[in-house]
């Protein structure tokens, strides 16, 4: 390829992140919002207290329903289509992939915009994940039919989704900013899957390995054969056997990377919202506020550490010591639920960034080594399945964060 070529291949690749996951973060950052859409009257109530800034902590603040709800909702249809996807999804195009993720999209927002009660809403949510799923697994296959600077490009994406998403949510809704309604704020957002249909179809230079598709032509919207190649033992057509072979020599990247997003979203969305500070030591921020602002440095930290891997690479060595990390993090965040010793909010934020810095190293180190370090030949299916690490540590996290959340709300506050 040209180096203009190159320049936009990375930057398309960049942009995918980007849309895949900005939705998905929204519904992390909008959690609060969602689990108090309209309830009867309990909504009015609730917001009356939860939208200022509170003048004391002497006893334990608690939302009725965790957060984890809504985190099981935003993961565990991204879970199945990931589980799934690898027995059939090589017969389905990548255009026919996408424009069915950029239509999901628009439906979730739409739907959680003008929902008027928690289950509506969870249910675009769903939708919201479902086409995260999709996305992960087709992007992360799409990029071994191109160079590795694909993957720290959708990498570095993804790490800018949580960023753009959690802080245009925060800034859009903040009563003392923008001051949105949650509703104006889903309704705003749909720019971005136009932003992600005018990258794949008019800025990518699709190679020749990848099916051409036309949307007037129902034909190309299945492949006869696997799109890398056209040998007939090539990623997608192995067999069962040969599969999970694979599956089991990817175990040195795949089970770090489950306990370190098991640790961080059972932090994001089961420990944080507990931490709760004061008018004086929270920057005169309310809870829910506090709650948005977390999930903004902890994107920060993502973002940072996912776009690093140009500069720094780490070794596996190293990549099997974060989830150590990552689980003192936990820690840290268990212990002052039970029994606050953070004095400042601006103290959890620091170790909410550093949790991010952690989650974000584990996730493009792994996915670059495999891909330098797989076999050409089994490289689009190693990276579509290995993505499945992480979906499955974000669900344990999120069944494990609901009774957790419970039983502190329950225990004694001291």
């Amino acid at each position: 390829m040209v180096r203009a070529d190159h320049t936009r291949n990375f930057f398309s690749f960049w942009v995918f992140g980007l849309c895949n996951n900005f939705a998905y973060v929204m519904m992390l950052s909008a959690a609060q919002d969602i689990l108090t859409k309209n309830e009867n009257q309990t909504a009015t109530k609730d917001d009356e207290h939860v939208d200022h800034c509170l003048n004391s902590t002497s006893t334990r603040f608690c939302n009725e329903m965790s957060t984890g709800i809504v985190l099981i909702c935003n993961i565990l249809p991204c879970f199945v289509i990931k589980i799934l996807s690898p027995l059939f999804i090589h017969r389905i195009p990548y255009g026919v992939r996408v424009y069915f993720q950029i239509i999901l999209i628009v439906i979730s927002l739409f739907i959680i915009a003008f929902s008027n009660n928690v289950a509506i809403a969870l249910f675009g949510v769903t939708i919201t994940s479902f086409a995260s799923g999709l996305g992960e697994n087709s992007f992360l296959a799409l990029a071994s039919h191109f160079p590795q600077y694909s993957i720290g490009a959708w990498c570095s994406g993804t790490g800018a989704a949580g960023v753009t998403g959690s802080f245009a949510y925060a800034v859009m809704t903040d009563p003392r900013l923008l001051d949105f309604s949650p509703k104006t704020t889903m309704l705003v957002s749909n720019i971005v899957p136009l932003m992600f249909a005018f990258t794949y179809w008019k800025i990518l230079v699709h190679p020749d390995t990848v099916q051409k598709v036309s949307m007037s032509k129902p034909k190309s919207w299945i492949s006869l054969r696997n799109e890398n190649d056209g040998d007939e033992n090539s990623n997608g057509d192995h067999s069962m056997k040969e599969k999970i072979s694979i599956m089991k020599s990817l175990l040195k990247y795949t089970i770090p990377i489950a306990f370190v997003y098991f640790a961080e979203y059972f932090i994001n969305q089961g420990l944080v919202e507990l931490s709760v500070f004061d008018c004086d030591s929270g920057f005169g921020t309310s809870p829910k506020s506090q709650y948005r602002w977390y999930q903004v440095l902890y994107q920060i930290g993502v973002f940072i550490s996912r776009s690093s891997n140009q500069l720094i690479q780490l070794s596996l060595g190293i990549i099997v010591i974060l989830p150590i990390l990552q689980m003192a993090n936990v820690f840290v965040f268990l212990v002052n639920a039970l029994h606050p010793f953070l004095g400042n909010f601006a103290i959890a934020c620091g170790f909410v960034f550093f949790e991010g810095l952690i989650g974000g190293a584990s996730y493009v180190n792994s996915f670059a080594h495999i891909h330098k370090n797989v076999d050409e030949s089994v490289r689009e299916f190693a990276l579509g399945t290995c993505s499945l690490a992480d979906s499955l540590g974000i669900v344990i996290a999120a069944f494990t964060a609901i009774p957790v959340h419970n039983a502190i709300c329950k225990s004694a506050y001291l």
